[in-house]
């Protein structure tokens, strides 16, 4: 030791709280550099102790410095197996629960032990797996609240202002109400969230009427959509333009922009501010059981049949012809005895449905193709990109061609 350095009333025994709590500052603040100079400060720097029982390499192992722990290790031979007075922590039960698991990988590489308990009888590696959150199990019928995160440019979000979030944020407009939300879909220009009691609250921006609250003013937080406040609401969708909602009972509301007939109501104009029932004759007896919005049309489905309309390119399952299908036409291609429809999903250029025998059907330019069978046991089905005939609105397509394929 360099005698020169040393603090001149530190001796051989020297137990100076002082000391410790200044040599523990550096290994905190400092580099191995630091450490290193400061060491030689005092005669007993490699086994001096702070009020609360911890030495040096105790202080090392919970630090982001792992060239610390290792000259320690290496070079000082300090002890490892030393725990602290308070809980009686050696260095690894300390790295391992401030998550340092270099100075960890270190440790038990020199011989520190993953047996040998604290205070309480936990091991290092107990300590590991008291941090751990419980197995929660997530309950579609139990209490959601909503976070959101990500660019809020288009007041998607939900919050009560437009800056960006980096990080998951409580969705405070719900919890402070105590709504407890089911199901979320979140868009371009609006998101649509569907709590547990069957109401719809949405936010984005309005025009055109893809919010539904009779307006096309812009919602920062979400709010409720009071057209469909009496009714219940089971299921919801939606796509850039527009919003789907499936009511109890399979009834089925539509709001937004109507410039391709996705609202499946012919008598609309261009647009639709406040959800209006889709009345079809051909729904007439039909219980609707499922919902898609894509952005050039809608899909609605029971067990026994596919309705889809909008723009004819490829995705409808009808032949080519018709540019616009204004109101729900049952596709023929699945209206067999022997299909019985367990899930569909579609994006803005296909449309995909699986059956309970476990057939896969795919609507895809003006066809419906089967592309596998006795595929059971699915859970979900998700359908991206596909190819929409251009020719059919070449000015619309071709000015959306980043959003179809």
């Amino acid at each position: 030791m360099d005698v020169g350095m040393l603090d001149c009333e530190c001796t051989p025994k020297c137990k100076s709280f002082q000391h410790a709590e200044s040599l523990l500052a550096v290994v905190t603040r400092g580099n191995l550099a630091d450490v290193q100079q400061c060491f030689n400060r005092c005669y007993n720097s490699n086994t001096i102790t702070d009020q609360y029982g911890r030495n040096i390499l105790h202080i090392a192992a919970s630090c982001r410095n792992w060239q610390i722990v290792d000259w320690l290790l290496t070079e000082k031979k300090t002890d490892f197996t030393v725990k602290d007075l308070e809980s009686w922590w050696t260095p690894l039960h300390r790295s391992l629960f401030y998550g340092q698991i270099p100075n960890a990988l270190h440790l038990i590489h020199h011989g520190s032990s993953l047996s040998v308990s604290d205070k309480e009888g936990l091991t290092p590696l107990d300590i590991v797996r008291k941090d751990r959150p419980q197995y929660v199990e997530f309950l579609p019928a139990g209490p959601s609240d909503v976070y959101t995160w990500g660019t809020n440019t288009n007041f998607t979000l939900g919050h009560i202002n437009q800056q960006s979030r980096k990080h998951p944020e409580l969705l405070e407009e719900f919890a402070k109400k105590r709504i407890s939300v089911k199901q979320v879909v979140v868009c371009k220009y609006h998101s649509v969230f569907l709590s547990h009691d069957g109401k719809v609250y949405s936010c984005g921006h309005g025009q055109g009427g893809r919010l539904g609250h009779g307006n096309e003013q812009t919602y920062l937080a979400p709010h409720l959509i009071e057209a469909l406040m009496d009714m219940k609401c089971e299921s919801i969708s939606a796509a850039r333009d527009h919003t789907v909602m499936l009511m109890e009972g399979g009834n089925v509301f539509t709001c937004g922009w109507n410039s391709c007939h996705q609202l499946g109501q012919s008598q609309l104009g261009a647009k639709c501010v406040t959800p209006k029932p889709v009345l079809a004759k051909i729904l007439k007896g039909k219980v609707i059981s499922g919902i898609e919005a894509c952005r050039f049309h809608t899909v609605l489905y029971c067990p026994d049949s596919v309705f889809t309309f909008g723009l004819n390119a490829g995705q409808l399952g009808f032949p080519k012809g018709e540019t616009h299908i204004t109101y729900p036409k049952k596709v023929l291609a699945l209206n067999h005895k022997d299909i019985v429809i367990s899930s569909l999903a579609a994006s803005a250029a296909a449309t995909v449905v699986a059956t309970v025998k476990g057939d896969i059907y795919v609507l895809h330019e003006y066809q419906c193709r089967k592309i596998a069978s006795k595929q059971l046991n699915i859970a979900k089905i998700v359908v991206h990109g596909g190819v929409l005939d251009c020719d059919v609105d070449k000015t619309l397509l071709q000015r959306d061609r980043k959003s179809v394929v």
